[in-house]
């Protein structure tokens, strides 16, 4: 009896490691295969590597803790590109680069190159980026590394690239169902169907976000998010205003009110309701204070006393929105060139035109638009036959700004004037 039990736990101790061999075995199967491609493959070879990574695929979801994971991403990778599946391997990139990041980046960015073709031409900058972002791996666990790579291809479009990267949201909820953000992953995934234009399923993503998890911090963004697809895809401004509505009625304190507020504005805006439209851009101001959003709000209001001829109006708010937004230089000086822009050409007014740049020369003089602005100034103050300051603009130019082309034109109008 003693001698049958102590078989029983040598075989129990044994399976492992007997699994752990199987599962060796299995990988090296698939690497020799692999070197049985030809370095041009043919169709039909093309066929077998899409096989063969579809292959990997299984094996990595049956043994997800082995160590060489990683080897069999690369493989399988390597695998979709042989076969003509940049989507394919761009997923699989995404995936192998979050869960294991200390895989040396010179094996994946050549790689990374040609699967990055699967994304839209435009998108094509942003999907690098957000490859090459370096993963948290000191405070994260596999499973939000795994959702850090569903993120990334949230943000991305291709009409090829869609159904992999969809196929990778299902396969996380299937071996993830009690991952502690699901609802933001799921949040997500409707992400992934808005950005690839599948409206009705990214509604419905949203909503089961929102519905399905009731403890959800996100139920106010969800609901948001639906308005926006309605305001901005699907053009159906009275189910947008009723879903921005339903956010203001349910969710008072929620920090998407200001974000609302900003896109009835523009729905209000764009249907030539502009009381309505300044009213909202507003109440959008105060809730979003210094936010990206804040200032979009600024400039829609700026924007609709344009187009009601409240050009006066137009103009202080410009210079308010660069005075909120003045350690912000991109933001302050777009907005203060916006006021100069209005004030000579709706104001015809040069002095206004001539304080705008400035304001924002002063803000900032070592800025890369301070050559240019410079200039400008410069060619204003001999308009106005004020050639004292000219002189003094252009030399500063020259002085600061040796090597800029705009030096070159400053030094010929310099000489002119002092002649």
């Amino acid at each position: 009896m003693n001698k049958l039990f102590i078989t029983a736990v040598a075989v129990l101790f044994a399976a492992p490691c007997v699994c752990a061999a199987d599962a060796a075995a299995s990988l090296e199967f698939y690497k020799k295969q692999a070197l049985t491609l030809s370095a041009e493959p043919t169709r039909e070879e093309r066929a077998f590597s899409k096989t063969l990574a579809d292959n990997l695929g299984t094996w990595i979801k049956q043994n997800p803790t082995q160590p060489a994971v990683a080897d069999a991403l690369l493989l399988q990778a390597r695998l979709y590109l042989r076969a003509e599946e940049d989507d394919r391997a761009l997923v699989t990139l995404f995936t192998l680069r979050q869960q294991f990041p200390q895989v040396d980046m010179a094996l994946l960015t050549p790689l990374m190159a040609d699967a990055v073709l699967a994304v839209n031409p435009k998108e094509r900058d942003s999907a690098t980026a957000l490859f090459m972002a370096v993963p948290d791996v000191k405070t994260t666990t596999p499973a939000q590394r795994q959702a850090q790579a569903l993120y990334a291809l949230s943000k991305l479009s291709g009409r090829s690239l869609y159904e992999p990267a969809a196929q990778a949201f299902e396969a996380f909820f299937v071996a993830n169902p009690n991952y502690e953000a699901t609802d933001m992953v799921e949040l997500w995934y409707g992400d992934l169907h808005r950005v690839n234009g599948n409206y009705l399923a990214a509604i419905s993503q949203y909503k089961k976000a929102g519905e399905l998890y009731p403890k959800t911090p996100y139920r106010a963004a969800s609901l948001r998010l639906i308005g926006d697809i309605y305001a901005d895809n699907l053009k159906d401004t009275a189910n947008a205003m009723a879903t921005y509505t339903q956010v203001l009625r349910e969710f008072p304190g929620s920090s998407e009110t200001g974000i609302v507020y900003k896109h009835m504005a523009i729905l209000d805006e764009n249907n030539k309701q502009y009381d309505s439209a300044l009213i909202n851009y507003d109440k959008a101001i105060e809730l979003l204070g210094t936010t990206p959003a804040a200032y979009e709000a600024y400039q829609g209001k700026a924007d609709v006393y344009t187009k009601t001829k409240n050009y006066t109006e137009a103009y202080n708010t410009l210079h308010q929105t660069a005075a909120v937004f003045q350690q912000d230089e991109e933001k302050s000086t777009a907005a203060l060139l916006k006021a100069a822009d209005l004030a000579r050409k709706k104001m015809r007014d040069d002095n206004k035109y001539i304080q705008s740049m400035e304001k924002a020369l002063l803000a900032h003089p070592k800025g890369p638009n301070a050559p240019q602005l410079m200039y400008d100034l410069g060619r204003a103050y001999e308009q106005q036959s004020r050639n004292a300051q000219a002189v003094e603009i252009y030399k500063k130019l020259i002085i600061n700004h040796p090597t800029d082309k705009l030096a070159t034109r400053a030094q010929g109008r310099l000489s002119r004037l002092e002649k």
